[in-house]
């Protein structure tokens, strides 16, 4: 499809500010989208001129291969690729792309090893896990990745991400209720867990992410009554009563965090938080 002299001007103008790889990167994917491939074969050229790290080569290996078709010159970046990466992620990333890109399972293979040789930490860990489930299919690899997962965990996300991939990838719902149960009973322990500085932000993580792996609604009880307790203003409140109403289905519960809600707002005169809490109250009626 033959570009119009207005696509050409606005791309030759945005090639010619381009500094990095991803500028050109960027501009070569917007010329391959808008059907001039001669084109765009070109910026990704001068692309791979500027490419310094494994993401750049990866990245343009991966628009190269979606673009333009090419896997030899796909394959090509994948090697430098690899030749530029340091870190897990580097590795899984690398692995994932040249798995789904060139269905090469071997190559992948010796990649997540690598990955997993790197791995300091749970974030880490628990994409690695998800990956090789995901991709080799290799359950049990996978589960001893999750339980070095679990090992490194420290703050309340990571257990929750550790949660989810066993429950979701391995089916281990058991395992998974072991590891929220762990947290729901110290979610105030900081020598267990790196706590957030906004203690909400952990409580309010907890309770999604436990509704939404297992619906235990017991546990999510539990982590609501600590919730109650710890709350002091009207969002920590308003957010609770949330939970408490959509997860739990208990108006009598959710009704009195409201009314908590409302008296601090009333006190500090917040006319808009008033009107908010009292549509809330009405729908718990």
């Amino acid at each position: 499809m033959a570009l119009t002299k207005e696509q050409i001007k606005e791309f030759k103008e945005t090639e010619k500010e381009a500094e990095d790889s991803y500028d050109f990167r960027s501009v070569a994917d917007d010329i391959a989208d808008a059907g001039d491939k001669e084109w765009a074969k070109k910026v990704y050229g001068k692309t791979e001129s500027k490419a310094e790290d494994c993401s750049d080569f990866r990245d343009l290996a991966d628009s190269i291969h979606k673009n333009l078709g090419d896997k030899d010159w796909a394959k090509e970046l994948y090697k430098k690729a690899e030749g530029k990466a340091e870190d897990c992620s580097d590795f899984y990333r690398l692995a994932n792309s040249i798995f789904k890109n060139l269905g090469d399972k071997e190559w992948a293979t010796r990649l997540y090893k690598k990955a997993e040789e790197k791995a300091e930490d749970s974030d880490n860990l628990c994409s690695l896990g998800d990956s090789i489930h995901e991709n080799l299919g290799d359950n049990d690899w996978a589960k001893k990745i999750y339980e070095k997962a679990e090992e490194k965990a420290e703050e309340v996300s990571h257990f929750c991400d550790v949660a989810e991939g066993i429950c979701e990838n391995l089916g281990d719902k058991e395992w998974a209720l072991k590891i929220y149960k762990k947290v729901v009973d110290n979610i105030e322990n900081s020598t267990f867990l790196k706590l957030d500085e906004e203690w909400w932000d952990d409580f309010y993580c907890l309770a999604n992410r436990i509704y939404e792996t297992l619906r235990d609604t017991e546990l999510l009880k539990i982590i609501y009554t600590k919730w109650e307790k710890k709350s002091k203003d009207i969002y920590h409140f308003c957010a609770l009563a949330d939970g408490i109403h959509e997860k739990l289905g208990d108006k009598e519960w959710a009704k009195k965090m409201y009314e908590k809600a409302l008296e601090l707002a009333e006190k500090n005169e917040n006319k808009d938080e008033i009107s908010k809490i009292k549509e809330k109250l009405e729908e718990c009626r």
